[in-house]
Formats: C-alpha cells, structure tokens, sequence
C-alpha cells in the first residue's frame, strides 16, 4: 500500500511539473497575463466539482435508505469502516436494477454517498457485498474525490494556457516575441495531451489502492476476485428462483424498475465529473471451470488491442487486477481465486495488423485512388483525378464495413463462451445469436441509455443498441428501452471486445413477435456504394470530357 501512495505522489508531482514548466515558460517569454487561463480553468472544474454531487442525483433514479434496511452486513462494514477513520457513515442509496453495479460519489469523505444496484444484492453472496463496499470505501478513504479532481484540472489548465498563447502568437505577430508565444503554446498542448493519459495512469493506481484496502479490511480478497471478474466477463449467472414474498418483490422491482450500467467506466465521463468510482459483482451459487475464467481473460492476457485500451482507460485490465489480488491473498496466507497463464498459446499480432489495415482502408483506399489517378496521367485533370480519389475511398469504406459487418448466419452461442474468444476487436468481430432475458439497461438509473443488457444461463452481456443518428438512440432510451426489460428475448448482432465484451445489436425479437431492427450498419453501406458509384462517374465522366 505504501508503494501506491508513493506512486500516486509521484504522478501528482509530475503532473505540478508539467503544469509548473509550461506556466514558467509563458512567464518568461510572454509576459502574458496567464492567471486569466489558470483562474479560468480552476474555476471551471471547481464549478463542475461542486455541482457534480446534485447532478448525479438528479438524473439517475436512487432510491435513498438506511444500510440495515438492505444489508446488516454492509451496514457493519460501513459502521466498522467509519469508527476506525473518524468519518460519518456516507449516505446510502439503491438503483432498483438487475445489472450489477456499485459506485460512490461526494466532495469529500464527509459528504460522500455509496450506491449499489438491485443486481449487487440478488448476485453477490454476503462476502462479495462486503468486499465491493469495501472497495467504495476504499475511494473515499483515501479522498479519491479530492485526488482526482486535482489531477484533472491540470489537463484543463495546460490546454487553456495552450489557446490563450495561441490567440497571443496571432495578436502579436512575427516581429513581436509572436514565435515564442507560439513556441509555448506548442508546448503546452505537448504537456496537455501527456498530462491526459498521465491522469489516467494515476485513476489506475487509485483502482489498485482501492482494490488493497477492500483485501485488507475484509482479509478477503478473494471474494473482491470473483466479484471482479464477473464485472468484467459478464459471468453471472441467475440466481435461482425465491417462493418467499421478499424475494418475489424484490425481483417485480427490478423487472419493473429496469437496469442500467452507470456509464461511470467511460473516462471522459468520470473525469468531467471528477469521480472516483468502481463496481464488481458476483454470481451467488454459480461456478464455473477454471478454463471458462480463465478463457474469458485471455483477451486481456494476450491480445495486442488490450494494451492500447487500457493506456487510453480509468481503469486497470480486469485480469491485471485479479493478478494483484491474487498476490495479495498469497501474502495472507491464502490460496488465490485464479490461476493465470502467463506465456500466450499463440500469437495474436497478425490479426492485430490486418485489424489495423482494415480499420485505415477508407484512408488506404483514399490515398490508391490519387496513386492511381497520377499513375494513368490523369493528375492534372481535376475532375478525373477527384473521382478516382471518391472510388478509393468508397471501396475502402465498403471493404471496412463488409469486415465488420458481416452479414452472414449468426450462429446460437452464450455469453460464457463469447466471452472466450480472443480474436476480436473493435473492428473485429464474431456474429452471434444470444437467448435470454433483459435484466436491464446500460445504464443503471439513467433516465435515457439506450443500451440493454441481456442474461442468459451462462451470463449476462451488454446490447450496444446503435442508429445511424445519435437522436433515434435518445429517444429509443427515452421512451423504449424501458419496455424492453424483464423480456425474454432473441439478440442478433456483432460480438466485439474494447476492452468490455459486448454485443453491436442488429435485431431483437421480442416474445410478441416483433422485430426491432438496429441500422447503423447500413449507413456506411449504402454510404459507401453510393461514394463508388459517384466516383466512378465522376472518373468516367472527367476522363471522355478530357478525350
């Protein structure tokens, strides 16, 4: 724990340095009046942080209670938790949703509130409850609000200092230090993009400090493993069917509430709001085979895709962090949750390639088609030269979506085993067919996430629901989504993995017969064979009028 204290000083240090070397700069070359952009800045995310607490409260559906009145031994964790620290006991709330979930949010440990879903209760076990507060804790503990909200301003305030030496270089002009105002600023959009994935780095450490002190208040980390894992490769299954009448309202109240997964692991998302937050999950009586877990990480383990996604996320890789709790169970004395290979059963790099030629091929395609107008003398006449450009680039645009659309048969599958796969991507994909009930939105508690997520006897899996027109998404959200859940449905649609498994819906099939039908596919398609066929009129036609 010492070692990620140290860290986390270290990273701030160097966040100061960037923030200090660049302001430094400006001083000395401009003589600008650089508080305006620092005021400013600070000004704005002290803004966004006080008012964040209210906003989350108000578009998210939490129904606020007593600890006891949901669970005694999260209520003596949380009372435990308090006395030791000196803190009052944080405000308590539930989102009636069977998507599991947990989360906390504040100012400051003083005014800070911890929230958990419907699905945290009827999935975890006793242990995993205890083990998911006590990671929340763990966030207002150690003033996670406070560190991150810092961290997050810095950003902010190189790239203000960024704009206002650009405006500056433009007034003063070449003769009149302009160059050197132009200089900083270069630099401080340098420092503003480092300073970006540095804040990254260090809401990773947090994650980590926070999976420590979950381990070490429990002595349990084990069951914060399972719970992790489960989170992450959506392996929950459905716990078995209560006949007492708590349990039957407890499950009409999720059907009925509906489930959303708080887009909290969206970086963009959690920095604007300047949170600190996590969630895990479990599975009560599931079990599955050391080689179902351990299949489901592989993707993490191995694949190329994982490292870019988790330098670019809030949060560690998932198998990264069981490797970290699985040591920290052997320093108790305990036998770890998992067993993790180390050495890859393949190479995955080639596909990591052509994922990358295939991703660029609009701009491959682009760039072929001008090679090719100047390889057939057509360069210097424009309308010919422009239409070979368009049919360049509109075959790689039809190439890239018939890659990652494909619209052949979506054979049956289960989340436990798409979960499995390693060789997919963003771009890359596995076309499935997945059984099982809604249990929920994307997003726990917010009014409009369009998103569904599916439960079937092996797992659950998020439904990414896609529109050519990100206001059909909306109003899908808004006025559908709800009806969707608590019904046992049909999905169709692409598998992919960055690095959250999901499925890219196509269709789903309701009970009733109907057929809901997502487009986003066809707008690069038709897009695409319309982009040919100008292209190659417009080459056609450029090269008779040039004859």
């Amino acid at each position: 724990m010492a070692n990620l204290v140290f860290r986390s000083v270290i990273v701030l240090g160097v966040l100061f340095g960037l923030l200090f070397a660049v302001l430094t700069a400006v001083l000395f070359f401009v003589g600008a009046p650089v508080w305006l952009a620092l005021v400013f800045a600070v000004g704005l995310m002290g803004f966004q942080y006080l008012i964040s607490p209210w906003i989350i409260q108000w578009i998210y559906k939490i129904n606020w209670q007593p600890p006891d009145n949901v669970d005694k031994g999260i209520a003596t964790l949380i009372r435990q938790v308090c006395h030791e620290k000196g803190l009052p006991e944080p405000r308590f709330g539930v989102i009636e949703d069977g998507n599991p979930n947990a989360f906390t949010f504040g100012h400051y440990p003083s005014n800070a509130r911890i929230v958990i879903t419907r699905g945290i209760l009827d999935l975890c076990d006793e242990d995993e409850r205890r083990a998911v507060v006590a990671h929340e804790l763990g966030h207002i503990v150690h003033w996670d609000f406070v560190v991150m909200t810092v961290a997050a301003t810095i950003p902010l305030v190189l790239y203000y200092i960024y704009r206002f030496g650009i405006y500056s270089s433009r007034g003063r002009g070449r003769g009149k230090g302009g160059g050197a105002v132009l200089l900083v600023a270069i630099g401080a959009f340098i420092a503003y993009i480092i300073s970006q994935y540095v804040v990254l780095f260090l809401s990773r450490v947090r994650e980590y400090y926070a999976d420590q002190y979950s381990a070490a208040t429990t002595r349990n980390p084990n069951s914060l493993a399972t719970a992790l894992m489960k989170i992450a490769y959506g392996l929950a299954r459905a716990p078995q069917e209560q006949e007492d009448e708590k349990s039957g309202r407890r499950q009409m109240a999720a059907a009925a509430a509906g489930g959303r997964m708080l887009g909290i692991f969206d970086p963009g998302f959690g920095a604007s709001l300047a949170l600190a937050t996590a969630g895990a999950y479990s599975a009560r009586a599931a079990t599955y085979d050391q080689q179902t877990i351990v299949n489901a990480m592989r993707w993490d383990l191995f694949n190329p895709w994982a490292l870019i996604c988790e330098i670019s996320s809030s949060h560690p890789l998932p198998a990264k962090r069981l490797k970290a709790l699985d040591r920290l169970a052997e320093q108790m004395g305990q036998r770890p949750a998992y067993d993790l290979p180390d050495e890859k059963p393949e190479s995955y790099w080639d596909e990591f390639f052509v994922d990358i030629l295939m991703n660029y091929l609009p701009l491959w395609g682009l760039l072929g088609g001008i090679a090719a107008a100047i390889a057939l003398g057509v360069a210097g006449q424009i309308v010919a030269g422009v239409g070979c450009a368009l049919l360049g680039l509109g075959l790689g645009l039809l190439a890239r979506t018939l890659f990652a659309y494909p619209k052949r048969d979506f054979p049956e599958a289960q989340v436990a085993t798409l979960v499995g796969k390693v060789k997919v991507s963003k771009i890359r994909c596995v076309p499935a067919t997945l059984q099982g009930k809604i249990i929920g939105r994307g997003i726990p508690g917010l009014y409009w996430s369009e998103d569904l997520v599916l439960q079937d006897d092996s797992g659950f899996m998020v439904m990414d629901y896609r529109q050519p027109l990100g206001t059909l998404e909306f109003l899908f959200g808004l006025f559908r989504a709800e009806s969707f859940v608590g019904q046992q449905v049909v999905a169709k649609g692409w598998y992919r993995r960055f690095p959250r498994p999901y499925l890219e819906l196509w269709q789903v099939h309701l009970p009733d017969g109907t057929i809901h039908t997502c487009h986003n596919w066809a707008l690069p398609f038709y897009g695409s064979l319309l982009l040919t066929f100008i292209g190659l009129l417009v080459a056609l036609g450029g090269l008779i009028v040039a004859a």
